[in-house]
């Protein structure tokens, strides 16, 4: 979904460069028929977009953001692919990433892309889906996976490596 979002094109074929500035767990639903959605576009910003906030302010939650984000740095894709990252290391270790007693705080682990290794936290923890997880929450933009496809694509590789891939019919069960 945020894939095909990113991929969003005008009138003429140019793309929108539409990125989403709040992926979060609230924003991603699971229906009980195994499809994932992406929702909840309302602070999307997208290039040439008529209506526009004000320069330098951040949009988003803070625990979510990437470090350009709270910079108030242009964005791009890539943004949302660090959020998407903390997503998917909340989902697999079950513990936050940047919620800390102090916002200061947990804007400078944001802005440093301070994360403990995943087998740090749990040793137990893949290999390969470690490796997944850092990627998308690597500090530089260019270090990280540069779609959604991508990190799609190297997610699914690893999936059908454990032997056990996963699909709408088995999230549909699990739901």
């Amino acid at each position: 979904g945020l894939h095909y979002a990113h991929e969003l094109k005008d009138r003429d074929g140019a793309l929108l460069d539409l990125v989403h500035r709040d992926v979060s767990p609230q924003n991603i639903l699971v229906s009980y028929d195994g499809a994932i959605k992406v929702t909840d576009f309302g602070i999307a910003k997208a290039a040439g977009r008529l209506q526009t906030t004000r320069t330098g302010q951040a949009k988003g939650k803070l625990s979510y953001m990437s470090p350009e984000q709270v910079f108030a740095q242009p964005l791009d894709r890539r943004s949302d692919i660090f959020a998407l990252g903390i997503v998917l290391y909340e989902a697999t270790l079950n513990r936050r990433l940047f919620k800390n007693e102090s916002e200061l705080e947990s804007l400078q682990r944001i802005v440093a892309a301070d994360v403990p290794p995943p087998r740090e936290v749990d040793p137990r923890y893949p290999v390969e889906l470690e490796r997944i997880v850092l990627k998308a929450l690597q500090k530089k933009p260019g270090d990280r996976f540069q779609t959604a496809r991508d990190m799609q694509r190297d997610l699914e590789r690893y999936l059908a490596k454990t032997g056990s891939p996963v699909g709408t019919a088995e999230v549909a069960e699990l739901m």
